[in-house]
């Protein structure tokens, strides 16, 4: 059989490309990027640097705001250039729009600048050294990749590419080296996505440290310690969750659950001292719950699984389990009090062959770590002088 030539796929009818829609993937791995930095020498002679950057302002509708940030000399006699003093404008150029729109007007403003380089310079430190700070690559480790046109796409698939568009194979591989996003939450619904927003208060962390106001500092540097205390809360009761998920069926091991529920004790405790602080625990105190229903529910699937096997004392662990359940529904009335959603948890609960950890535990744990070892090590690019202004705890 001959090779087909070019002109056999040229008389293949291609269906109409779809309509592309406008998903937005949320961010999970920061709340910051920026463009680079270009330098402007205006009709005095003088020199200005301008960027535009990015920032969430609401971690709960996960809306963002754009800038425009302009360094000005200011009027000197002095022709000393090492002398010279500047002063910083910012200008707000979008307000509560989503992740995809402020990229997009990033992208935007740096093509401009780009397709005028008699007029606009760009200045050390450049997209590669900027690393995940510069927006594009920002963009590309959170599942997005951009066209030709420089236009951002939320993939659709960790592997696939979003339909209907022409991409450069350089941008493509660009955006398969940064990806970084999990299979998982390619629908915004997977266990990053479900856990609180740390990234968020480490941002203002960042910030609050080099600010010279002693008391908003110091209130800072708690919550974060408090913040640090939580997290190691929430593991000790994943790894006692796993170990009763590994060893339910030899019998005797449901003192692991009651290990968990007492650490989820201080747990709530570390929220409420976050509380005090200012700190919006909302997301936090949910949190919390749903990691104690996931004590009652792994409790009461263990329990349903050794009366299924006919070990241990049939009874004692028909009592226990009814009790497991009821907590179970109690608890979660506090979050969907729907009949259905009663009812889904129910049958859950017989219905799954042995019980599992939910991987949101495991996600925040791990997440925060991560953000956790950039606060601490900034890596170029990400210092705390580039942040912009957040909210206070």
């Amino acid at each position: 059989m001959s090779e087909p030539d070019k002109n056999d796929f040229d008389r293949i009818k291609l269906p109409p490309a779809p309509v592309p829609d406008n998903k937005c993937l949320h961010p999970i791995f920061g709340t910051y990027c920026r463009t680079e930095t270009y330098s402007v020498t205006d009709s005095d002679k003088s020199t200005s640097q301008v960027h535009c950057e990015a920032f969430m302002d609401d971690p709960v509708a996960k809306t963002w705001t754009v800038s425009r940030v302009v360094r000005l000399p200011e009027r000197s006699l002095s022709i000393n250039p090492y002398k010279r003093k500047y002063a910083t404008h910012v200008h707000k150029v979008k307000s509560k729009v989503s992740f995809k729109e402020a990229v997009t007007e990033l992208s935007e403003f740096e093509a401009k600048c780009k397709a005028k380089p008699t007029a606009f310079s760009a200045i050390f430190p450049d997209a590669p050294a900027m690393e995940f700070s510069h927006f594009k690559a920002f963009a590309e480790r959170e599942g997005y990749v951009f066209d030709s046109q420089r236009v951002p796409h939320a993939r659709p698939d960790a592997q696939a590419l979003p339909p209907g568009f022409s991409f450069s194979q350089d941008d493509i591989d660009s955006a398969d080296k940064n990806l970084a996003r999990p299979a998982n939450e390619f629908d915004n619904g997977g266990p990053a996505s479900k856990a609180p927003n740390t990234h968020f208060l480490l941002d203002h962390f960042t910030r609050a440290a080099n600010d010279s106001d002693y008391t908003a500092s110091m209130n800072s540097l708690r919550v974060l310690n408090i913040l640090d205390r939580l997290v190691d809360q929430v593991e000790q009761v994943q790894n006692k969750l796993n170990e009763y998920c590994t060893k339910y069926h030899e019998l005797g091991h449901g003192g692991l659950i009651s290990d968990a529920e007492n650490i989820l004790v201080q747990a709530e405790a570390s929220v409420k001292q976050m509380k005090a602080y200012g700190v919006d625990t909302t997301n936090f105190e949910s949190f919390v719950l749903q990691c104690r229903i996931s004590c009652y529910v792994l409790h009461a699937e263990g329990l349903y699984g050794l009366m299924h096997q006919g070990k241990g004392d049939f009874d004692a662990n028909e009592a226990l389990f009814k009790s497991r359940v009821n907590q179970a529904l109690e608890a979660y009335k506090k979050i969907d009090g729907s009949e259905s959603g009663l009812k889904t948890l129910q049958n859950m609960i017989v219905q799954m062959p042995e019980p599992k950890v939910p991987d949101t535990i495991g996600a925040f744990v791990t997440r925060y770590r991560q953000l956790r070892k950039d606060y601490t090590h900034p890596k170029p690019g990400q210092a705390a002088k580039d942040k912009p202004p957040g909210p206070k705890p």
